[in-house]
């Protein structure tokens, strides 16, 4: 009897150790999980859906619409915007006549927030912005400051607010820009 009670415990653990994968058989055999170093990561169609007030998909959407003239001069920006796409994603450039700092406004319609948060990057802060979920990125590079807000509107779609310097305007002061021009920016956006 006193070697069944170990047989049984050890047959207890190693029964916690087996892993089950939450997720649908495809035909070809495999589910809807990622298998990232040793831990199962559900993919979008298995996670919790994002907390939204709407979902919006941006797909076909000109970035230079979604700021006003009124809402660009708010936050310093009195140049006219212009097209500045990224390689696979819209975009808008806005600056100002003395070049301190300029802004950038970019839709992408092929990644979702979790670029951002799976796992977490240093220099990001998880927030809301219109009651959608969004991240603030402060970064320091040889190239420049930024502060962007980026906003998860759609599973898989995200607007990037970028507020950029070449070091004239620090990142703090850059986040005042970016953080009052996302909420416009979303604020357009829940009326279209």
């Amino acid at each position: 009897m006193r070697r069944v009670v170990p047989l049984i415990a050890a047959l207890a653990l190693l029964g916690g150790c087996s892993q089950t994968m939450n997720g649908s058989a495809s035909g070809s055999g495999s589910t809807s999980t990622e298998q990232t170093s040793g831990s199962a990561k559900p993919t979008s169609a298995t996670k919790e859906p994002a907390k939204r007030p709407k979902t919006i998909n941006i797909e076909g959407m000109d970035p230079c619409t979604l700021a006003t003239d009124a809402q660009r001069a708010e936050v310093g920006l009195n140049l006219p915007p212009k097209q500045d796409p990224e390689p696979g994603r819209p975009g808008c450039s806005m600056s100002r006549e003395d070049r301190t700092y300029s802004v950038g406004i970019y839709l992408d319609s092929t990644k979702g927030i979790e670029t951002y948060t799976d796992p977490p990057r240093p220099n990001v802060t998880t927030l809301q912005v219109g009651g959608f979920p969004a991240v603030l990125l402060e970064s320091t590079t040889a190239l420049g400051l930024a502060c962007s807000v980026i906003i998860d509107v759609s599973d898989g779609q995200l607007v990037d607010v970028q507020a950029h310097s070449l070091g004239e305007t620090n990142v703090p002061a850059l986040c005042r820009v970016a953080q009052p021009l996302a909420g416009a920016v979303v604020a357009n956006l829940m009326s279209k």
